[in-house]
């Protein structure tokens, strides 16, 4: 029996999405399965620029080796197809597929080391109790008061904010410098908008579960926390997609926009500017306005819902300096600031110091997140005023009068959708509409999780949806 699939957007998501539907169908030659790009290269926001010695990530720079936070009860798929609770990320199973995992590098040890920037000044971030207790910016009450953490009661509210969340549980001072800059430095959201049961479902599901989080960690230590090392490709991110976008070149036509998807006499239409296609089932792995415009005319309940969903805006900065610009060269990680300090840049990574490789060795490589739901107005910015203002971020707190002899630049007008209050009631209704549409599915990183980890493994349970 013949059958044909249309995937649109290639994406981590939508590239990720051939590759189990191929995988899922290999054994069915009837089965005919398309991609359409809209631009001439995969990837989405995943892009490797290599130029002299450096490597630029223009979107995500890596991804955890340990499983996503999923809530508690989730189940997946065992090799022998029993379900079993999630352990190692389907992420490392996806490498291997692909036959990649010789290319794989982890941070190391050193990129461990985060911190905090208040005041310009970079605090490393606690790691253990007494790390905590000798945290420089919170006074002993305000310490004192995270550990009475245990002794709160329960949330009622399944739209509190991380901030609310935090507050409630830690205390205010606790919210503002740690639940904070972590939103913005994952989702460049706000705290204070992004509901936690959306955006981290597990703390919400521990907290209920077990009524603390500090409870939650003790019966969970018995059985082995979970820990994740970041890790990437000796050539970047883009090894990635560009694997995939090889590996199915037959099945994935670049330079094609998805104009409108239809249905018509019980099967979906997909037109672009230059042709329609029938089709018996449609993925779209497009970000949500852009799934929006498509759907419209077929169905304006969708559209409506997916129009709801936001995307901050991100200008990311690459600047590559000599290591002898800095008297003191930065270790660790990098460092996020809190929106307390009223700064336009959300944070700084180390680049160079994470993965080997990214710059010649008597160089560093810095890269600036700048924007994010809180600073809407950089789209209004110049490139030379927001590279200028990353500059002048790294040279003031990294105490420094150097120039960079290196400079990147990318910008995402919409860069990451954010899991506000407008996500939770847009993601339940969708839940919903989507099945009066047997055959039409949305797998992109606006549902479920906005991580790579996330994106592959929402893309798995997509193609089991697909039917026989």
């Amino acid at each position: 029996m013949s059958k044909t699939i249309i995937i649109v957007g290639a994406g981590i998501s939508g590239l990720a999405t051939l590759h189990y539907l191929k995988k899922k169908y290999a054994a069915r030659p009837g089965v005919a399965i398309l991609l359409f790009e809209q631009s001439a290269v995969p990837g989405g926001t995943i892009h490797s620029v290599t130029r002299g010695n450096y490597l630029f990530e223009t979107g995500p720079n890596g991804f955890l080796d340990s499983s996503p936070l999923r809530p508690i009860g989730s189940l997946r798929e065992g090799p022998n197809g029993q379900r079993e609770p999630n352990g190692k990320p389907r992420t490392l199973e996806f490498v291997a597929e692909l036959g990649l995992v010789g290319e794989l590098v982890k941070a190391g040890r050193d990129a461990q080391i985060r911190y905090l920037c208040l005041n310009n000044v970079l605090y490393p971030f606690p790691m253990s109790p007494g790390g905590f207790f000798g945290f420089r910016p919170m006074r002993l009450r305000e310490k004192l008061r995270v550990f009475a953490e245990p002794f709160v009661a329960r949330g009622m509210d399944p739209d509190e904010s991380v901030y609310d969340f935090g507050a409630r549980r830690f205390g205010k001072r606790f919210a503002d410098i740690f639940l904070d800059p972590m939103v913005s430095g994952i989702y460049g959201g706000d705290a204070r908008a992004t509901v936690l049961k959306a955006a981290f479902a597990r703390i919400h599901e521990l907290e209920q579960r077990y009524g603390s989080l500090f409870k939650a960690m003790m019966k969970l230590r018995k059985g082995g926390m979970p820990k994740g090392t970041l890790t990437s490709f000796h050539r970047g991110q883009a090894r990635l997609t560009d694997a995939l976008a090889r590996r199915y070149a037959p099945d994935v036509r670049f330079d094609q926009e998805v104009k409108s998807i239809t249905r018509v006499s019980g099967r979906f239409v997909v037109a672009t500017a230059g042709a329609r296609y029938e089709t018996d089932e449609v993925f779209v792995c497009a970000p949500a306005y852009q799934a929006a415009t498509m759907i419209k005319e077929m169905s304006p309940s969708i559209a409506r819902e997916l129009e709801k969903i936001r995307y901050s805006p991100m200008a990311v900065i690459g600047l590559g300096f000599s290591r002898k610009a800095f008297e003191r060269p930065p270790a660790g990680f990098g460092y996020l600031i809190p929106s307390s300090e009223g700064k336009e840049v959300l944070g700084v990574l180390f680049e160079s110091n994470i993965f080997p490789g990214r710059c010649g060795k008597e160089e560093i490589l810095l890269r600036i997140m700048v924007g994010g739901a809180r600073y809407p107005d950089i789209l209004t910015k110049p490139r030379e005023v927001l590279i200028a203002l990353a500059l002048k971020e790294v040279q003031t707190t990294l105490k420094t009068e150097a120039s960079p002899g290196e400079t990147f630049f990318v910008q995402w007008p919409k860069a990451i959708p954010q899991y506000d209050r407008s996500y939770v009631e847009a993601e339940s209704a969708l839940e919903e509409k989507l099945r009066e549409w047997k055959g039409l599915y949305l797998a992109a990183n606006y549902r479920k999780g906005v991580s790579l980890n996330d994106c592959i493994e929402n893309a798995y349970s997509a193609a089991q949806c697909s039917f026989l």
